[in-house]
């Protein structure tokens, strides 16, 4: 049975967030951002950046974090073991509801674990 709960030590720190951003592996779409880079721990962490150029109001970056942090939660089994970087980089992400932001992580997780399989 798998654990979905979202505890602190799946959360990249401030020192995490540096090494992966050093030589990552990059994938885009329309709306977000993937940086990654494998850990040496057996469970995958993550970080959320959304900047206020382009989303100003604080509760809109924090309802779109918590669907982030959401996806993540409930899918986290299917990740490898990888510190992940998400980063907002579209204000037309306003316009969107909450299905078609969780359909458009789904398309860059996919093609994501496709280009894993390469670099493997």
């Amino acid at each position: 049975m798998n654990n979905f709960n979202f505890s602190k030590k799946k959360r990249l720190t401030s020192l995490n967030f540096n090494l992966v951003f050093n030589n990552p592996i990059k994938l885009y779409n329309k709306y977000y951002t993937i940086l990654s880079k494998k850990n040496r721990i057996k469970y995958s962490r993550i970080g959320i950046i959304i900047p206020k150029k382009i989303i100003n109001k604080t509760n809109i970056r924090n309802k779109l974090k918590r669907i982030i942090r959401e996806y993540f939660r409930l899918n986290q089994y299917l990740f490898v073991n990888m510190d992940y970087i998400i980063f907002v980089n579209n204000k037309n992400i306003l316009k969107k509801n909450n299905f078609c932001l969780k359909k458009y992580l789904e398309k860059i997780w996919n093609f994501f674990k496709k280009k894993q399989v390469i670099l493997k």
